[in-house]
């Protein structure tokens, strides 16, 4: 579980969009209801707005689904959406660990049968800056909440279209989609863009239900994940799983406290992590 968690808060990191995305001002004042708005504009302008909302309490539904077998991971908690600080509780199988993010710095507390950790140590650690850059240039930088959403800047109509109305936990929404353009993710990075499409494929819409105030009530991403560890990212044929993750955002300007365990109690465990992406990472 511990593996798959650390999964699904890269996925977090990549579809909050936290930071600055460069809207303009225009974009900025966007929002469902006015007619003269664009899809397009709209889900520019639900970053900025959502992300000046500060915090939110969060809920979060994780499916992998491959080889007719299928896993879902779900949890709740709180989130600064301007620095990605974290703390959710997270369950599969009947079974539950707690996570927190600090700094960009990932915790999670399995249960303390699980056998996960060394004696005398209660958490792992993931330095998600650290995992990141031992991707290297052709590595995907979704664990900088700062970057994650870069391209909305330069969503064309083409990329977004509005698909109609809808209730999110009570509120009234407009959904939108988008059919991501890895290119604009990859910022130009050639490298970068083959690894998206190996790793994603071709075809990924995330899918945004926007509030009359131009906030994000749910964003979701469903993506064919390929399992290119063995093959450095460029076997067609690795194997495959169906992803699919939900994030339900309510709450906005909730408290968020979160402290990162004590380091006696924390074993780094980036370096696994990365070698299980493929990855070697080097400590600092």
């Amino acid at each position: 579980m511990a593996a798959l968690g650390a999964g699904g808060v890269v996925s977090v990191a990549l579809l909050t969009g936290c930071g600055d995305d460069g809207a303009d001002s225009a974009d900025r004042s966007a929002s469902p209801q006015q007619p003269q708005s664009s899809p397009a504009r709209v889900v520019q302008a639900t970053n900025k707005k959502t992300t000046q909302a500060k915090t939110a309490r969060i809920k979060l539904a994780t499916t992998v689904a491959a080889g007719g077998d299928s896993e879902t991971i779900t949890g709740s908690g709180v989130l600064d959406l301007q620095d990605g600080t974290s703390r959710m509780r997270l369950g599969q199988g009947g079974q539950q660990l707690e996570q927190r993010i600090v700094n960009q710095v990932l915790y999670q507390r399995p249960p303390a049968a699980s056998g996960q950790l060394p004696e005398g140590k209660s958490w792992m650690k993931v330095d998600l800056q650290r995992l990141n850059r031992s991707q290297g240039a052709g590595g995907p930088a979704m664990s900088d909440p700062a970057n994650s959403f870069a391209y909305a800047k330069s969503l064309s109509e083409k990329d977004v279209r509005k698909v109609g109305e809808g209730t999110v936990n009570g509120v009234s929404t407009t959904h939108y989609r988008v059919d991501l353009d890895l290119s604009k993710l990859a910022r130009g990075d050639s490298a970068q863009e083959r690894q998206l499409r190996a790793q994603l494929g071709d075809d990924v819409p995330v899918d945004f239900w926007i509030d009359e105030d131009g906030l994000t009530c749910r964003q979701q991403i469903r993506m064919t994940v390929k399992d290119t560890a063995q093959t450095g990212g460029t076997d067609t044929s690795a194997r495959q799983a169906q992803a699919k993750v939900v994030m339900d955002f309510s709450g906005f300007g909730t408290e968020v406290d979160v402290a990162a365990p004590p380091s006696a109690d924390t074993v780094d465990v980036t370096d696994k992590v990365s070698r299980q992406s493929g990855t070697s990472s080097q400590t600092n």
